[in-house]
Parts: structure tokens; C-alpha cells; sequence
């Protein structure tokens, strides 16, 4: 996987319903190793010609979309409202810097002064429906004239590395998956495989679960973003740096049982460290698992701090071990 890659993915605006400048970037990266095309709903299908044909069509897919933010009225001093879209933690929301509908109008989001807050409030999460999007606009008109309601408002954080290999940045809880899928189609493959970067998976999942009618995989690894713990007050289920999560059940279900163990036993011959516990809450498989009839699915997840706030953190060795572990799975037949 390269750096540069994550690094770009990870400074484009793809709130979901608004991915196409990921997809876009994406095409660029891979255009010349694969056909692609994209659905009406703009998941991006890329079709990988192998040395060989399977009998059981394979799919890897990840979500491309990200949490943010979407705007529904226009104040007469020319602030915004908005609501949240996905997943976003409300306690981070106050002062973050945003990028605002197909021009990434910046702006930063505010409220009430602390000083003229109530004492009873000061301690409190503020509500987003208190919360306004300042772009600088003096007024209404001025705002009508640079923004639109709908228009979705993405979060800015700086992607740079923490330390020997840890990475902090906007959206790497799906712009990860996406720079770890491009890096396995460019490379030579044993047998030809289908891939699928997906829309809407912050908004309930919306994208995958038409992909599988449209490509009809025999079986499909997601490579999903799974919660890390490992800090103060949490629990040491899911560490960074602890290698791929490799589980056999999710919240909303039970995955492949065969897929799960071949995984296991590979990650384990290559001597890449894995995490195996089951998973608090849903990974974006079941759309996929739960279409076209039933597709036997399995995760290749890898962890990540603060996946509901506008800046994430994630281990460069675990998404090194995620990549080397599928290119093992996809030299099965």
C-alpha cells in the first residue's frame, strides 16, 4: 500500500450520497490494471483479470463514504444549519474546520459563547441543533450565493504519521480499505477477481447491498474498519498493531464458517499476528451477505481509534498485514 495514496484518499470530501471525488480518485490510481464501471448508485465495480478463472467468483470490497455533515437552512446572517450524516460523535462537532459542498467552501462550526452560556449548560455536549457552520457569509444572500441546502459538509483534519506507524487523518476508517484494495489491483494476480468500492455505508449500508446482484460473487471478504479499544477506559478486545481482525461473528450475524478458518489458517502459516473476537457491532458485510440470494462473506478488518470523529487513527502495520493476507486468500483457488 502506498502512502501517498491514503494520504490523498484521505483528503477528499466523500460524505455519504457525495463520494463521486473518491471514486474519481480512485480511477485514476487503478485505471490501465483494471475495467471498472460504476452503478446508478455510484458504487465503483472494478473487474480484475487474473492468470486464471474461478469457478466461485470472488469479491473484495470496502466502503468508500465517510460521516459528515449536510446542510438544511441558510440563517439570515448567512450561518448554516445542518444535520449529521452516519455515524459522528456530537461531542466532537464544536470548532471543527469543514469543507462545505462541491466548492469545499471552508467553514468552521460554532455555537454560543461559553461566557453566555448558562452555568447548567457549560458541562454539557452541545446539541448540533444549536450548532451553526460560520463561511463567513454576512448574510443570507451572501450564503445562498456560495452554498445550497443538500449540500454536504465534509470535516478537515491533517492526515500525518503519530510516531514510528501510527497515521492520523481524516476518514481512514474507510479511505484505509479503499488505498489497501488499490494497491491489490495493481498488482499481478493468480485468478481473476471482482472488487467493489462502496457508496452509502454510513447511511445504512445502502450501497453494498446492491452490489452483489450486480456482480453475483460466490463469496466476499469486506475489508472493514473495526473499532480499536486499546486506550484509557476501554478494553483490550481490538488493539492497534495487533494485526488483521479476523471474526466470526458480527452483531447482525454469523459469517462463512469456512472462509473465517481458511482465513485464520493463513494468516497463521504467513505468520501475521490476528485478532479473532467477535464483533460489537456491524461491519458493513451484510449487505452483501444478507442480497442476491445469500453470499458467503467474511471480514479482513483492521483497527481504528476514534472512528466517529472527524480525525482517526490506524497502524501502517496492520493495513501492511491486511494487504498481505488477502493476496494469500485471493492465491487460493
Amino acid at each position: 500500500m502506498k502512502l501517498s495514496h491514503l494520504e490523498k484518499l484521505s483528503g477528499l470530501s466523500g460524505v455519504s450520497g457525495d463520494e463521486s471525488a473518491v471514486a474519481r480518485e480512485i480511477i485514476a490510481k487503478i485505471e490501465g490494471y483494471a475495467r471498472w464501471e460504476l452503478d446508478p448508485l455510484g458504487n465503483l465495480l472494478v473487474y480484475k483479470e487474473g492468470e486464471a478463472r474461478r469457478e466461485s467468483p470472488l469479491l473484495l470490497f470496502t466502503p468508500m463514504d465517510e460521516p459528515g455533515l449536510m446542510v438544511t437552512g441558510i440563517e439570515k446572517d448567512g450561518s448554516l444549519k445542518f444535520t449529521r450524516v452516519g455515524e459522528t460523535d456530537r461531542r466532537t462537532i464544536p470548532g471543527r474546520r469543514v469543507k462545505v459542498g462541491p466548492e469545499g467552501i471552508p467553514g468552521v462550526i460554532g455555537g454560543k459563547a461559553v461566557h453566555h452560556a448558562a452555568a447548567s449548560e457549560r458541562d454539557k455536549p452541545v446539541e448540533p441543533d444549536k450548532l451553526r457552520i460560520d463561511i463567513g457569509a454576512a448574510n443570507e444572500e451572501e450564503a445562498k450565493a456560495l452554498v445550497h441546502l443538500g449540500d454536504t459538509a465534509a470535516f478537515q483534519a491533517e492526515f500525518e504519521r503519530l510516531g514510528l506507524h501510527r497515521l492520523k487523518g481524516k476518514a481512514l476508517s474507510s479511505r484505509a480499505g479503499c488505498a489497501v484494495l488499490i494497491s491489490l489491483i495493481r498488482e499481478p494476480l493468480p485468478y481473476d477477481t471482482l472488487f467493489a468500492f462502496t457508496v452509502l455505508r454510513e447511511a445504512g449500508e445502502g450501497g453494498s447491498s446492491v452490489v452483489a446482484s450486480r456482480l453475483h460473487p460466490g463469496r466476499a471478504v469486506i475489508v472493514a474498519p473495526v473499532p480499536a479499544d486499546d486506550i484509557p477506559g476501554g478494553g483490550e478486545t481490538f488493539s492497534l498493531g495487533g494485526g488483521p481482525v479476523i471474526p466470526a461473528a458480527e452483531s447482525r450475524g454469523v459469517f462463512d464458517k469456512g472462509m473465517v478458518e481458511t482465513l485464520r489458517a493463513l494468516a497463521a502459516s504467513a505468520e501475521i499476528p490476528a485478532q479473532l473476537a467477535a464483533l460489537p457491532g456491524r461491519s458493513g458485510a451484510s449487505g452483501i451477505q444478507h442480497s442476491a440470494g445469500g453470499v458467503r462473506t467474511a471480514v479482513a478488518g483492521f483497527p481504528v481509534r476514534y472512528p466517529e470523529s472527524p480525525a482517526q487513527v490506524v497502524d501502517e502495520t496492520d493495513l501492511q498485514a491486511v494487504e498481505k493476507l488477502l493476496l494469500a486468500y485471493m492465491a487460493e483457488p
